[in-house]
């Protein structure tokens, strides 16, 4: 969602979401905004956020988002239709992207493909973890990823960047910027082809596990101060990227090479208005139009018949009108009101749908001692398919000392059903199973019974009904102990309990023996854990950092169960056995351990960079079942663990700088993570001007 204008200073975090000011120390003193929504100093902000700069970014030499949150303490990069992320143990579709404040749409299977996003234009990457429903809304449940792209300078300037890498993969970007007087503007281009791989062991020689592509990103920012009280600003972004793959498929026993063509592209455009009525007085209006495309093409090699066609068009529109008033130094209050209409147009979808929705929020900020402040809010959402939602928040953090500070958070969150969840109408052609939303379920169900189709009714369609949002109830608490300018130390604990998980089930059998799916209200789900990170500043330019999670990650109501000796399964002679409450491993694809180690040198005398990074997780389940009874439970059913190391290097001269390094150091490869394509080396070079 979009973000408010600061109450404290500034027009907005939309052009100042970065800035420091400066402390009695004479330190530098960094402000964030996306964890309230406001302008705050990250050391007051009552709630666990992280924060990734620029110059890390570049530091560790990723292209894509996604190489840069797997390196991040809590966050775990999972491919499932592209790559996506969970967080304390939610995953993708409960983490909201934004960009710039305003949400990244086009999710399959609820996932947001983090591949679609390059990050030579970004400044910094605010992440707030728990729910943050109370400021943003669905999707929010899990936490929120908010990237904030440059903005132009005082002096006219800029950057030429070109890199390539293994599998004649090659980067290309370029970026200019200025700030003159009342006008500000900022250009970013970007494109990056590659030729795909085959991940090690591929069941497949013929269909390459990461297709060939070509992608180009275009953004821009430009923005007029007609007044000290008035400016206008506008933002805007396209994406597109051709993919194209073969893969073999069976037709009437048949097999036959097909040709794989897919394109998708998303188009943004933000006008927002930023007012100030008087000091401590500001508003902000403005409206956020966004479109995301793909299509799929499917040809028999050599005829170029067409063996399948399929598409998906979504379409966002936000108009916000957002107030801050500062009363005082002790007192902020944030209130804001807004619509959002969305539609969808897809070959899997009856007709095209549309979604239409109306919300208000409101906050408050006390600082109610020096050293202690408190937040709290709330949002309600009114949606034409379901039912009313009501978000509360509540926060507090206490600065005990100059060493030592404490935060915890209370948050109700929730999660709107999909338009896939509601509308989908789709049978698989080569395997033959169907899955249908619960809106067109006894309508779609009834016509292929009238077809003859259907072989067994496991569930009365006519019982399938709307499905209800989901809901979650969040608690983090954490603490921060920095003795000085070298030390920090951090931790964070956390549960979240959600209710009303949507889940699929088996509603019926047709006679070709394919199943008929659609969605169900009917889980109870808890994570719950602990997050630390330290880092220390050594002598001679030296920084060391590690961060850990420990995760517990389980469906509620199977661990009651299997604590009730509930639960079995089978073994190899065939005989029942009770699952034993130390053998249930949780969720699936949940590590119950993962971390990171960073060694960063800076050489500023000879201008050289040195950065060596690790990341591991522990065994997760792979959703493997090997005795029957649908939970993890069984060591056969489990993925090794594994640890990853990269290296990279740089070195500026004057203007012109030179990179090179090697991800993924010591080649190890999983077959459950196929963007790990073995030992990836680069080289490139980049050229700055002002």
């Amino acid at each position: 969602m979009g973000l408010i204008a600061s109450a404290f200073q500034g027009y907005g975090q939309l052009r100042d979401s970065l800035s420091y000011e400066y402390l009695e120390t004479g330190t530098l003193e960094e402000i964030v905004t996306t964890a309230t929504r406001t302008e705050q100093s990250l050391k007051n902000v009552p709630m666990p956020v992280t924060v990734i700069k620029g110059a890390d970014i570049q530091r560790m030499g990723a292209l894509r988002l996604n190489e840069v949150l797997a390196e991040q303490t809590g966050i775990q990069v999972i491919q499932d239709h592209g790559a996506g992320v969970q967080v304390q143990g939610l995953s993708t579709d409960y983490v909201l992207i934004l960009i710039d404040g305003e949400p990244v749409i086009g999710r399959t299977k609820g996932n947001i493909d983090l591949t679609r996003l390059v990050v030579g234009n970004i400044d910094r990457i605010e992440i707030v973890k728990g729910p943050s429903s109370s400021l943003f809304g669905s999707e929010a449940m899990g936490g929120v990823i908010n990237i904030i792209t440059k903005k132009g300078k005082e002096t006219l300037s800029g950057s030429l960047r070109a890199r390539y890498r293994r599998y004649n993969t090659l980067d290309l970007s370029a970026e200019a910027g200025k700030q003159h007087r009342k006008l500000g503007w900022y250009i970013f281009g970007n494109r990056m082809s590659s030729d795909g791989y085959f991940a090690r062991g591929a069941a497949s020689s013929i269909t390459k596990t990461i297709a060939p592509f070509t992608g180009y990103t275009a953004s821009g920012k430009i923005s007029y101060r007609f007044s000290p009280s008035l400016e206008l600003a506008v933002n805007a972004r396209i994406f597109k990227e051709d993919q194209h793959n073969r893969k073999q498929v069976e037709v009437n026993a048949t097999p036959h090479l097909i040709r794989e063509q897919t394109n998708r592209m998303d188009l943004s455009l933000t006008p927002t208005l930023y007012w100030t009525l008087a000091p401590g007085k500001k508003f902000q209006i403005r409206n956020y139009i966004t479109s995301f495309r793909t299509r799929s093409l499917y040809e028999y090699q050599g005829s170029n018949e067409v063996y399948d066609d399929s598409y998906f068009r979504q379409f966002f529109n936000r108009s916000e009108i957002q107030y801050d008033h500062q009363f005082n130094t002790r007192h902020t209050t944030t209130l804001g009101v807004g619509n959002i209409l969305e539609g969808v147009d897809a070959t899997r979808y009856e007709n095209s749908n549309t979604f239409n929705q109306f919300y208000g929020f409101a906050q408050h900020q006390w600082q109610l001692l020096q050293q202690i402040q408190v937040t709290g809010g709330f949002r309600y959402d009114k949606h034409n398919q379901y039912a009313d939602r009501f978000s509360p928040k509540l926060a507090a953090g206490w600065n005990i000392s100059k060493t030592w500070s404490i935060q915890a958070s209370v948050a109700g969150g929730y999660k709107a059903p999909t338009f896939e969840q509601l509308l989908l109408n789709f049978t698989n052609p080569t395997v033959g199973y169907t899955v249908v939303g619960t809106n067109v379920a006894a309508r779609a169900i009834r016509k292929l019974e009238e077809e003859g189709q259907i072989q067994q009714i496991l569930i009365d369609p006519s019982t399938i009904g709307a499905i209800s949002a989901e809901s979650s109830l969040a608690y983090n608490v954490g603490f921060k102990f920095q003795p000085g300018r070298r030390l920090l130390v951090q931790a964070n604990l956390f549960r979240n309990n959600i209710t009303d998980m949507i889940d699929f089930n088996t509603v019926a059998i047709k006679t070709n023996q394919g199943a008929i799916y659609s969605y169900f209200n009917r889980n109870k789900v808890f994570t719950q854990g602990v997050e630390a990170n330290a880092s220390l500043k050594l002598p001679y330019d030296l920084e060391i950092s590690a961060g850990l999670q420990y995760l517990d990650a389980k469906d509620a109501t199977v661990w009651n169960d299997v604590k009730a000796g509930k639960v079995y399964y089978r073994d190899d002679h065939n005989l029942d056995r009770k699952v034993a409450p130390a053998d249930y491993g949780g969720l699936y694809n949940r590590s119950r351990f993962t971390g990171n180690i960073k060694i960063h040198y800076n050489n500023t005398r000879y201008d050289f960079d040195i950065a060596l990074r690790s990341i591991f997780r522990s065994r997760f389940g792979t959703g493997l079942d090997v005795n029957g009874n649908g939970i993890l439970d069984d060591d056969r059913e489990y993925a090794a663990g594994y640890q990853l190391w990269n290296l990279s290097v740089r070195k500026f001269v004057r203007k012109l700088g030179f990179e090179a390094g090697v991800n993924n150091i010591f080649d190890v490869h999983t077959p459950y993570d196929p963007t790990t394509p073995g030992l990836n080396w680069y080289a490139g070079i980049s050229y700055k001007f002002n």
